[in-house]
């Protein structure tokens, strides 16, 4: 029964593709054995800026990101990244809590998380697991937004219509009347052009 049930948690992290960017080519080889053992998509790169060019070209739902690399800091990954991309979700690695950036920048540059490097990646483990549920209670609510919009819309459109077929109902009946909204409609347009140019 477990087996079962790791099996279709595995097969719905297939879904989600991460992006781990460490300039220490042991900790992407360990987060790539880790995290493809867990059913993620993952792509591991040790240059940052290859990270960059990576993110704006491919989709990525979430990026792990070691915070002292060269030739550029973590940070300034974010900030780059940040200037087209402000829907990742970007958990920072460090060597030592005394090395993490200040809460400002984290706050700034719009990071979900950071966690202490390890051996052992369990800590790292529940980040993800936590960063994956909040993408997919995001991409649900975009979701229900877009399906809103095109509700509203049709609604909208709908509502033009009956207006339109009762004018036509009452122009219909009223041979006086006949045509006195579209003059109306008419005089209102050239009102406003000229209101417009004095």
């Amino acid at each position: 029964m477990r087996k079962g049930l790791q099996n279709l948690e595995n097969s719905e992290n297939s879904n989600y593709r991460i992006i781990a960017v460490d300039d220490e080519e042991g900790i992407v080889d360990s987060l790539s054995i880790f995290l493809k053992r867990t059913g993620y998509d993952f792509t591991g790169v040790t240059d940052p800026q290859k990270a960059i060019e990576l993110v704006k070209t491919e989709h990525f739902d979430l990026m792990i990101l070691d915070f002292i690399m060269t030739p550029i800091h973590g940070d300034q990954v974010v900030e780059e990244i940040r200037k087209f991309n402000k829907d990742l979700y970007i958990l920072l690695l460090t060597g030592h809590k005394d090395l993490a950036p200040p809460l400002e920048t984290i706050r700034r540059l719009d990071i979900q998380g950071y966690c202490e490097k390890s051996d052992k990646f369990d800590q790292l483990l529940l980040l993800i697991e936590s960063g994956i549920k909040s993408i997919k209670q995001m991409n649900q609510i975009k979701k229900i937004n877009e399906e809103l919009s095109d509700t509203f819309e049709k609604l909208e459109q709908a509502y033009l219509e009956s207006i339109q077929t009762l004018r036509y109902t009452v122009e219909a009946k009223d041979t006086y009347t006949r045509g006195h909204s579209d003059r109306v409609s008419e005089f209102s347009v050239l009102i406003r052009k000229i209101l417009a140019f004095t």
